[in-house]
């Protein structure tokens, strides 16, 4: 039963709403212009002449005229790409030459693509250099880093000379009596037993 209520009184707000609307947005306001110069068309003679004159036939931009972005107190990397003057050492959509476009995240530093998270010349921001041996993580020099203890730990030992070490040569097999064959000896009768 509340709910066909509620549902009765959100209907009837909404068509009040509504019909205000319409009848605000059709009202004819019944104000009298004042200050309006009777005789004179409405607006002044500057904008007249403003809106008379011939519009200037150069096209905006730097197009037709690329001089224009190395005129007056320019940096040097300044250079025209699809009509705009850009500065090509540090845009993301221009790096080093017009239409380079770097990977997401990553910075253009003096015309190349730099990913800052990692880059140890370029850490976090373009020219933040990392000291000597310290890694960049997440844009920060030596985040989470961990250094080895003191003092430091003996090198590991080295390899065998010659590397690879040569296998052990197999043992040798034993040789026949020489001459091979033996020679055969000559057949002698056995001899008689002596008698002493």
């Amino acid at each position: 039963m509340t709910q066909l209520v509620n549902f009765q009184i959100a209907i009837s707000l909404f068509l009040w709403l509504l019909l205000h609307v319409i009848v605000e947005g059709n009202s004819i306001p019944e104000v009298v212009q004042q200050n309006v110069t009777v005789g004179s068309s409405s607006s002044s003679p500057w904008l007249k002449k403003i809106m008379n004159q011939k519009q200037d036939p150069r096209s905006p931009g730097c197009g037709n005229r690329p001089w224009i972005c190395r005129q007056g107190e320019s940096r040097p990397g300044m250079r025209c790409c699809r009509n705009r003057c850009v500065d090509v050492f540090s845009d993301v959509n221009n790096c080093g030459l017009c239409g380079i476009r770097c990977p997401f995240t990553w910075q253009c530093c003096r015309g190349l693509c730099a990913d800052t998270n990692i880059n140890p010349f370029n850490c976090g921001k373009c020219g933040n250099r990392c000291p000597f041996g310290v890694l960049c993580f997440y844009g920060m020099c030596g985040y989470a880093q961990v250094f080895p203890p003191l003092p430091f730990p003996r090198p590991p030992p080295r390899p065998p000379f010659p590397f690879p070490p040569k296998p052990p040569r197999p043992q040798p097999w034993p040789r026949p009596p020489f001459p091979f064959p033996p020679k055969p000896q000559p057949w002698h009768p056995p001899h008689p037993p002596t008698m002493q």
